[in-house]
């Protein structure tokens, strides 16, 4: 499909603002003004979800999740969770190796939804009835950026898959570098000498200390779960912390401290 000069114009912007140099929390606040601009919806997520290998197969947890407004609850991550395999998206991805972007209207009619399990389950709680995803991939984790509107709105037209299309490979991209980005900042920040962590383990800390997830620490770093694993237990034993809350009060303010001392202050 041929996009209008207003859309182009649209998508320019969008590609813009998602290259533009930030860190990742940065980036991840900016997100979804960026998109939404482009992308008309009353609710957008950005979800990594986890397999058993890199084939794809065994679905294991949500590792990431953003939301433009709060609305997913555990409870309702794991009724859509649940019925991942039978959803059309992922049944016609499979059958054919096209992952989208489609729209759920694709496959089934407003009767068939509202009859669906996923609906009654998950989507019914969350006001869904037109719902555009996209998704990418990075080792054996599946990036699905969705946007949704209720039944009472219009449903998402062919320009507005046209353009998750094009906007998708720019938003990974945009992802990697703010992650890189950010593990380069972490890295030069502290070697947190004072708390007696390793270089490797001062990264996970930093991170740590900003609450995020072991999963997400590992896509960040590049770093398998279980290495993070072992780093966090290995900081907790090093700091005598009794869980990640008190170590990362500790990693606080060893970096605080650090950073106001400045390095010609830890020279004296």
């Amino acid at each position: 499909m041929l996009l209008k000069k207003r859309d182009l114009d649209a998508l320019q912007t969008a590609i813009l603002g998602l290259h533009e140099e930030r860190e990742l929390d940065a980036f991840r606040n900016a997100f979804f003004s960026i998109v939404l601009e482009a992308i008309p919806a009353e609710h957008c997520t950005w979800m990594e979800i986890g397999f058993g290998d890199t084939n794809l197969n065994a679905v294991q947890q949500v590792v990431t999740l953003w939301e433009s407004s709060p609305r997913l609850t555990p409870k309702l991550q794991r009724a859509l969770l649940s019925h991942i395999e039978d959803h059309p998206f992922t049944t016609h991805a499979r059958a054919t190796g096209k992952w989208g972007p489609f729209r759920l209207s694709d496959f089934w009619t407003p009767r068939q939804i509202r009859a669906s399990a996923v609906w009654r389950e998950g989507y019914q709680h969350l006001n869904v009835g037109r719902l555009l995803a996209g998704c990418a991939f990075r080792a054996n984790r599946m990036v699905t950026l969705n946007f949704a509107r209720p039944f009472s709105a219009r449903d998402f037209s062919e320009r507005d898959r046209r353009m998750l299309e094009l906007l998708l490979p720019h938003f990974m991209q945009a992802l990697q570098s703010a992650e890189r980005h950010s593990a380069i900042r972490a890295k030069d920040a502290t070697p947190l000498p004072m708390l007696g962590l390793t270089p490797r383990e001062a990264e996970v800390a930093v991170w740590l200390a900003r609450g995020r997830t072991n999963p997400e620490i590992a896509t960040i770093l590049a770093l398998r779960q279980r290495t993070v694993e072992k780093h966090v237990e290995n900081i907790l034993a090093k700091l005598a912390a009794e869980n990640r809350t008190e170590a990362a009060m500790l990693i606080a303010g060893a970096v605080k401290m650090a950073t106001h001392e400045g390095p010609a202050a830890r020279k004296r």
